[in-house]
């Protein structure tokens, strides 16, 4: 039987779990379940001891399907209020969301409903400070009404934080990925106390990107440096190939991973610099990967290996990526390291 690990110092905890794996998991985790997102081709509304399950169709690589299970040290009320489900306690929440994107509807439209459904939800809870979003939607890269469909999206994102009064410098970490079909998925992790954003020297402030990049920036910071003391965590946006604004490397799906981890490694230095310690590879670290070309898997687990070695909690997807030239990112939870 699987060992839940005992983690008291971290506010939230991560696995990434085989189906056959998953339930006895749930079931020894108990009320301190907090979130369960399932990813691959055969959507899923529950586990089979009765979670529910945030679908994305996005297809495992190494596997037909996965499951991120996030837990926190105490526990949760389940919750649920119109589209959004979700699960919280006294120091965070975990929120579900999912938007059908019909033809009749601009993908701008539909991004600015999610969000303004996220932040009426914070400005009426005790959760005012979002730490992480995650965001799925097929055909990422797709032109509609003659504009690629992330800037659209990115558009409705921006106007929701104006809307709300939140600023962009205050933007939580982020990505947004292209699921295979489906709606727009989005989860979220709030909490009471705020976050701090780390940015990463090698590269421009993502809401700071030129006009070449669509008419508005995406809404989202490198980093969010979460909690306190002996319970810091760090969640690190979707890392991709990137200097300053730009792709490099676009040809080479090796160069790129190895760029990535750079600025991976990057922004935990940032994050040092703000008190954070030192990340222990092997027990405090969990990457989830997007690749675009399944068959470029190998050579990218390959390279992550070689760099960072056995991580503690990884799991590889096929996803379309934000830029047509990117050919991988990569996102990361990194826990304080014990003392």
């Amino acid at each position: 039987m699987m060992r839940v690990e005992a983690h008291p110092n971290r506010v939230v905890s991560l696995k990434y779990l085989a189906p056959d794996a998953v339930d006895a998991y749930l079931t020894q985790c108990g009320d301190r379940v907090a979130c369960v997102v399932g990813y691959g081709s055969r959507p899923v509304a529950t586990t089979k001891s009765g979670r529910p399950v945030l679908w994305v169709d996005t297809p495992v690589l190494g596997g037909d399907a996965a499951y991120e299970v996030w837990t926190s040290n105490k526990a949760v009320t389940q919750y649920q209020d119109g589209l959004m489900t979700g699960a919280g306690n006294e120091d965070i929440f975990f929120g579900c969301l999912s938007f059908e994107n019909n033809a009749k509807d601009d993908l701008n439209e539909v991004a600015l409903r999610a969000f303004s459904g996220i932040f009426e939800f914070l400005q009426r809870g005790n959760y005012s400070n979002l730490i992480r979003v995650w965001n799925y939607f097929p055909e990422i890269n797709a032109i509609e009404n003659d504009m690629e469909r992330y800037r659209s999206f990115s558009i409705g994102r921006h106007e929701a934080f104006v809307r709300y009064q939140q600023k962009v410098e205050d933007s939580p970490a982020a990505c947004a990925l292209g699921s295979h079909g489906g709606p727009l998925v989005i989860y979220f992790l709030a909490a009471r106390s705020p976050g701090l954003q780390i940015e990463n020297p090698r590269q421009i402030s993502a809401y700071s990107y030129p006009n070449q990049y669509g008419p508005r920036s995406p809404t989202f910071s490198r980093a969010t440096l979460a909690f306190q003391d002996e319970a810091q965590t760090l969640f690190i946006s979707g890392t991709a190939s990137i200097l300053g604004h730009e792709t490099v490397h676009p040809a080479s799906v090796g160069l790129q991973t190895r760029e990535t981890l750079v600025n991976i490694r990057a922004v935990i230095e940032q994050a040092v610099l703000k008190g954070f310690a030192p990340v222990d590879i092997a027990s405090d670290l969990a990457l989830k990967v997007y690749v675009r070309h399944a068959e470029d898997f190998a050579e990218v687990l390959g390279i992550i290996r070689e760099e960072f070695g056995a991580v503690s909690e990884l799991m590889v997807l096929q996803a379309d990526i934000c830029r047509v030239d990117l050919l991988v990112e990569i996102e990361a939870v990194c826990w304080r390291r014990a003392r």
